[in-house]
């Protein structure tokens, strides 16, 4: 199984997130890719291809607004400027370091608010639902080799280079809608891929993230092709809140298309795997050609920001259920921030996918 890798994502590293009026330790750090590469790499189930190229943002924006594309880039690349800005209300260029992020501060709550004009700082709570996706100077760039290893792994599919591919992405990017971004995610990287796959027929997005991947949802939602199918902590009790019902199944044009499988915190393994795998059969169902996954491990029984209880051998037949499937699989990597667990995690799918 071939596994694509970019050490670009180091350059996106924020420090701390303001979590319930409190500064914590930003927990989506780039330790989590290196675990997973650095565990696969001698287990011989893979074979590790570094690869480098960027997407253009044509090719983004065939499920992103270009507003917010050029947004993201130019506050990246003039973030430093930005902050240091000496009409900045607060004067905050004294306690500038060396790596710096921009968060929102408001946010237009209503829809008679939502007037964008020549504001830089004001462009970020437009587009950006949250305070959980600061943007520094590598941001941009680390955004675009996630999503170019996100877009190899579907060509890959496309010209049968491999039956399975999995793409070791970060940031992170299920909650990116097609004008909006949080919840660490700058790029959805999934859904690039499962729009690239139609070429070929219709896809099933499969999203297995703790947090609902309300970007995925958004941007395929009246999309007949594309299946997007999501297991995840209810939204009554979890982020990203107001969105991932059971009710929610889709637009005018795909009624249907949108699963969602909303489960209480501190559901059992069993609980969620029999939601798995009714999924499993709602795929086989709308016979796709082509799979895609959202690989969230923040489902593991141990995460430090989730509550729920699936464990390596969970994993491993969550891995066995996709093979079943039959279909090219192209698996995109999401959350996860048990950062020492991540790496056996990522092997017990990989085994299962392997059917070993």
């Amino acid at each position: 199984m071939p596994l694509l890798y970019s050490s670009a994502h180091s350059q996106h590293a924020p420090p701390v997130e303001l979590w319930n009026g409190k500064l914590v330790n930003y927990p989506e750090v780039p330790r989590r890719i290196e675990t997973i590469r650095e565990s696969l790499e001698p287990s011989g189930l893979v074979d590790i291809h570094a690869y480098d190229e960027v997407v253009s943002k044509d090719e983004l924006a065939i499920v992103h607004d270009r507003g917010m594309l050029d947004y993201l880039e130019t506050m990246s690349s003039g973030v430093e400027s930005f902050l240091n800005d000496p009409d900045n209300f607060y004067e905050t260029g004294d306690q500038m370091g060396v790596q710096e992020y921009f968060s929102p501060a408001v946010f237009p709550v209503r829809p008679s608010m939502m007037r964008i004009k020549d504001s830089t700082g004001g462009h970020h709570g437009y587009y950006c639902f949250d305070m959980e996706a600061p943007i520094g100077k590598g941001t941009w760039d680390a955004a675009l080799h996630a999503a170019s290893l996100a877009l190899k792994g579907a060509d890959m599919l496309l010209a049968g280079a491999s039956p399975v591919v999995y793409s070791l992405c970060r940031p992170p990017g299920h909650h990116v809608g097609p004008d909006f971004f949080g919840g660490y995610c700058y790029i959805n990287n999934a859904a690039l891929a499962a729009k690239r796959l139609t070429q070929s027929g219709r896809v099933a997005l499969i999203d297995v993230d703790y947090h609902h991947g309300n970007g995925s949802q958004t941007i395929f939602w009246d999309n007949p092709e594309v299946l997007f199918g999501s297991l995840h902590a209810h939204p009554d009790e979890e982020y990203p809140f107001y969105s991932g019902y059971q009710d929610e199944t889709g637009g005018p044009n795909a009624p249907g298309a949108n699963l969602n499988y909303p489960l209480r915190r501190r559901s059992s393994q069993t609980a969620y795997l029999q939601a798995f795998d009714d999924l499993m059969d709602k795929v086989r169902a709308f016979q796709p050609e082509a799979i895609v996954v959202s690989l969230g491990f923040d489902t593991y029984k141990d995460d430090p920001v989730a509550f729920f209880n699936v464990d390596e051998e969970g994993y491993h037949h969550m891995g066995q259920g996709l093979a079943g499937l039959g279909l090219p699989l192209l698996l995109v990597q999401e959350g996860g921030y048990c950062v020492e667990a991540l790496g056996g995690c990522a092997e017990a799918v990989v085994r299962g996918v392997h059917r070993t």
